[in-house]
C-alpha cells in the first residue's frame, strides 16, 4: 500500500479526515495549527441544532461543522453553523468558499481564544458578513458585523434568553431561549 505525503496543511486535513480512526475528531486548522477536537457535550449540541433548524425555517442552507477556505491559507476552520443561500453551495464545493458565506456561528467549548480572537480576525479578513459567538460557559452572545479591513467594526452583546437580531439578510430573530449554560466541571 503506497501513500501520498500532503504537500500542505490542507491536504494533512483531507488525508486525517479519510482516515477512520479519526471519524469521531472535528479537524480544523486554525492559524497553521492542526487542532483535533473530540465530539462536543450535549448542551453545545443542542444548541447547534436549534441554531440551524431556526435558519432552516427560515429558508437558508445551514450547515455544520462545515470546512470553509479562503487566500487565508492558514487556516481552515470548521464553524458550528455556516449559513448561506442554497445557491451558493449548488456545486457542492468543499471546503466551501468563505466568500459564499453570510454568518458563520461558534460555540464556545473550551478554547475560548480560538472562537473569541483567531476564528473572528479570520471570518472578517476573509469577508464574512456576519459572525455569532454563542457561550454556555457564561450564557451570553456576541454578534459581530461590519467587518472592513480585516476587522469587525459593530459587536451586539446579549445574554441567553434574549433573541439575536440577525439583520439583513435574514432580518429574524433568532431565539436563544432554550441555550443553557454549562454546568460546573467536577474537579479533578
Amino acid at each position: 500500500m503506497t501513500s501520498t505525503v500532503p504537500s500542505d496543511a490542507h491536504g494533512l486535513v483531507r488525508l486525517l479526515e479519510s482516515l477512520p480512526e479519526f471519524d469521531s475528531y472535528r479537524i480544523e486548522l486554525i492559524d497553521g495549527k492542526l487542532v483535533m477536537l473530540p465530539s462536543a457535550a450535549p448542551f453545545h449540541n443542542l444548541i447547534q441544532v436549534a441554531v440551524s433548524s431556526q435558519l432552516h425555517q427560515r429558508g437558508w442552507a445551514a450547515m455544520t461543522e462545515q470546512a470553509l477556505s479562503s487566500s487565508l491559507r492558514s487556516f481552515e476552520p470548521k464553524p458550528d453553523v455556516v449559513a448561506t443561500g442554497y445557491e451558493q453551495v449548488a456545486d457542492n464545493a468543499n471546503p466551501l468558499p468563505a466568500d459564499r458565506v453570510l454568518l458563520t456561528v461558534e460555540i464556545v467549548s473550551t478554547d475560548r481564544g480560538s472562537d473569541y480572537a483567531k476564528k473572528r480576525l479570520w471570518y472578517a479578513a476573509s469577508g464574512i458578513p456576519l459572525y455569532l459567538i454563542i457561550d454556555p460557559n457564561d450564557g451570553l452572545w456576541e454578534l459581530h458585523s461590519g467587518a472592513r479591513s480585516g476587522a469587525y467594526r459593530v459587536v451586539e452583546h446579549g445574554e441567553f434568553g434574549e433573541p439575536v437580531e440577525l439583520p439583513e439578510p435574514f432580518s429574524f430573530p433568532l431565539s436563544t431561549a432554550q441555550f443553557k449554560i454549562y454546568p460546573p466541571r467536577p474537579p479533578f
